[in-house]
């Protein structure tokens, strides 16, 4: 047999040594006690962790001290555990084994930190961004308000301006009409509104001693007459004349204004009384004159009309001046009056230029022009002159017709190369052909 004394040496030489009983008994109960106690702990700080509110600047220290005893907890367990279990475990193995145990709980303290974080921070997201899309909506709902505001006081500005336009004294009415352009230059969606009333304004029945003796000249005069303003002593007195006539005037300078500030906007002067009107180098879609009334000069030159223009059945007492305009539409001046020679130098008509049955006490001028189809069939020509030098007419189905008697030669090319006035050699055909 063995000798004893050489097994306790080799027991002692591996560091194991087998159970001793009561010793080893009550070290596991240690173990398991301390154990206990840190779990029912970590228990109960667990248990204030879930009815803690999730607003409390403490929220997660509950937690880290339940993860802390739990931790020790574990460790206290498995190596009482494994005391209980293993006669042979090595203390150090068994705190080794525990620690991995107390760890792992750790680790996953951390995960679940992490985790919270994560969703902390989409919450932190959620919530600001909810707080930018309200924010959003409160500024839109101020922009709308403002709005809602200003298009209010432009409405109370513009119900009281087209009420003083009635009213008996002329600065009153030219206050309203600058009124009216102050709302069309902050309002610009107004200017077309704006640009109606002061056109129905200038609708409006209106006559003048000027008038009457610009009209008398020009009728009892063979030539066209050199002065087209009457002198003052060739005019009977009409104050209340004269401030009207002042008014319109500024009526007629603020629809240039609102063209330039908004081009694009349609006139309607049909039946109107116009004096002087000047509205050079703007933009406009369509201009009705229909039976319109014309004194002095007027001018558009170097306009674009996006739409048409009508001058049909109007007078013009005076010169009228279309140069460098151009006509995206139809030209339409229909038994037209012209008591001056009216001039289109340079225009280009994309379509009709329709002047037929007009009188035109002193010719009419187109040269340099680029017209579709010039139409002045049965149109009276005063001074046996009409002006189509270096004229170029593009519609090769209809180029030109020209009143009784006249003749022109037009090359393929559409130029007009010369114009003959009416003459006992000419025929009886106002449908001129083209080479």
């Amino acid at each position: 047999m063995s000798d004893p004394s050489l097994w306790g040496n080799k027991v002692n030489m591996i560091g194991v040594r087998p159970s001793t009983g009561d010793n080893r008994a009550m070290e596991k109960w240690v173990w398991f006690g301390c154990g206990g106690a840190c779990l029912l702990a970590a228990l109960a700080f667990f248990v204030v962790h879930r009815r803690r509110k999730e607003t409390s600047p403490a929220k997660y220290a509950p937690m880290l001290t339940t993860t802390i005893f739990g931790a020790a907890g574990a460790l206290c367990v498995v190596v009482g555990w494994l005391i209980a279990t293993d006669p042979y475990v090595n203390r150090t193995e068994a705190l080794k084994t525990g620690g991995l145990a107390s760890g792992s709980i750790v680790a996953l303290y951390a995960l679940w930190l992490n985790d919270r974080r994560r969703r902390t921070d989409e919450s932190r997201q959620v919530v600001e961004e909810d707080r930018q899309k309200l924010e959003h909506e409160r500024q839109e709902l101020e922009r709308l308000r403002t709005e809602h505001e200003r298009e209010k006081t432009a409405d109370e500005r513009f119900a009281r301006a087209i009420e003083l336009l009635g009213h008996e004294a002329d600065q009153v009415r030219v206050g309203a009409l600058h009124a009216l352009a102050g709302l069309a230059r902050s309002h610009p969606h107004r200017t077309q509104t704006v640009v109606d009333i002061l056109c129905s304004y200038l609708r409006r029945p209106f006559d003048h001693p000027r008038y009457d003796t610009l009209r008398k000249r020009y009728h009892s005069e063979t030539e066209v007459p050199t002065d087209f303003e009457p002198a003052d002593e060739e005019v009977s007195t009409d104050a209340g004349g004269d401030r009207e006539r002042q008014v319109r005037m500024a009526a007629q300078r603020l629809i240039g204004e609102a063209l330039r500030n908004e081009p694009g906007c349609a006139l309607d002067l049909t039946g109107a009384v116009l004096d002087h009107l000047s509205l050079p180098n703007v933009k406009l879609g369509t201009l009705t004159l229909r039976n319109a009334r014309l004194y002095g000069d007027t001018t558009f030159d170097g306009c674009q009309f996006t739409g048409d223009v009508d001058l049909g059945r109007s007078h013009v007492w005076g010169a009228i001046s279309f140069s460098g305009t151009k006509f995206h539409g139809e030209l339409r001046a229909v038994e037209a009056e012209f008591w001056d020679t009216p001039v289109f130098f340079g225009i280009e008509a994309a379509k009709y230029v329709d002047m037929q049955r007009s009188n035109f006490h002193h010719g009419v001028l187109f040269d340099e022009s680029t017209i579709a189809t010039l139409v002045l069939a049965d149109a009276t020509i005063g001074d046996e002159l009409i002006g189509l030098q270096d004229v170029e007419l593009t519609n090769r189905d209809n180029r030109v017709q020209l009143p009784w008697g006249w003749n022109a030669v037009v090359d393929h090319n559409g130029k007009v190369t010369r114009v003959d006035p009416p003459s006992d050699d000419n025929p009886d055909d106002s449908l001129i052909p083209f080479g």
